[in-house]
């Protein structure tokens, strides 16, 4: 029997934790890897580590998901690089939580809603051409376990770059809130071309040179929790095992609906088991609202779907 073709899968924030896993099994296993990272220093580092195992050299593309300019000339890159692209993965994410009070990029957004809400958000419809050039395209989004403690979370649209509410914890849900509903969003637009999912990640064990980075006064405080939090490599496997499953493919388009059941299958658990989503991401004309103001926010650009 003929193995299945390598796909070729974009990776952002593979330079640490999960995405650096994640991306180490996916090349390991033969698949041609992009490994998105914001820090060239970081970047090399991961990307020896990466090539170290892989059958085929994965490439380095420095990418600040704070930064559309950035963001513009890592799609340009990839493009430049391959024809088309199988998989992205939109792991990377900022939650610093010793940021007591807000930071802002020089487009004026707060920089956890930029990282982890926008910046994917750009780079999907910057890459969205070379997704729908593959034959079977899968875009991957990551929320949080977190939000089971949140069940009426909702998007602040009037105040989404006001500090006045800002907190670390706040401000990392919110986006993360917003990722879940991209996908859901992005599955009902792309009408069945595009296989899109939303992984709920759990806590996750922090690598020990993140953990020495850490006040000590957080590294005291997070200690018992890293104990109990889930490897980084296991979450890498759940990334890589859904990145290439076959199975999951939606044949038909997905109707047009507010009901759960139409977006049944999208929102995984780290076992990518479907689970449900807070009821905010439910509501239709919350998830347009939001594609609206981040298509605004981002420059209004062009998608395939």
């Amino acid at each position: 029997m003929a193995l299945p073709a390598p796909l070729t899968i974009a990776v952002t924030g593979a330079n640490s934790g999960i995405g650096l896993r994640a991306a180490q099994r996916l090349a390991a296993d033969g698949h041609r890897v992009l490994a998105l990272c914001r820090d060239p220093h970081r970047g090399r580092t991961a990307l020896e580590t990466i090539n170290a195992g892989a059958a085929h050299p994965a490439v380095l593309v420095m990418t600040d998901l704070s930064d559309p300019a950035s963001i513009d000339a890592a799609a340009e890159k990839i493009a430049g690089e391959v024809g088309h692209l199988d998989v992205l993965i939109n792991n990377a994410a900022v939650f610093d939580q010793t940021m007591r009070t807000p930071a802002f990029t020089t487009s004026g957004h707060e920089l956890f809603w930029t990282t982890n809400h926008l910046g994917p958000f750009q780079l999907t419809a910057r890459l969205s051409p070379l997704l729908a050039a593959a034959p079977r395209p899968r875009v991957i989004n990551v929320a949080s376990k977190g939000l089971v403690t949140m069940p009426r979370i909702t998007i602040r649209f009037d105040r989404l770059d006001d500090p006045g509410w800002y907190s670390p914890t706040r401000a990392y849900y919110h986006a993360k809130l917003a990722q879940i509903m991209t996908a859901y969003a992005l599955a009902l637009r792309a009408g069945g071309t595009l296989d899109v999912a939303c992984v709920r990640v759990p806590a996750v064990r922090l690598d020990a040179d993140r953990v020495a980075a850490l006040p000590w006064i957080l590294r005291a405080l997070y200690a018992p929790k890293n104990r109990f939090a889930v490897p980084a490599e296991h979450l890498g496997e759940t990334y890589a095992a859904l990145a290439t499953r076959i199975g999951t493919w939606r044949e038909h388009a997905v109707p047009v609906a507010t009901d759960r059941s139409a977006l049944r299958g999208i929102y995984l658990d780290e076992n990518l088991r479907p689970v449900d989503a807070p009821a905010f991401a439910y509501d239709a004309a919350a998830r347009e609202r939001l594609w609206a103001v981040s298509q605004q926010a981002t420059g209004n650009p062009s998608w395939a779907w």
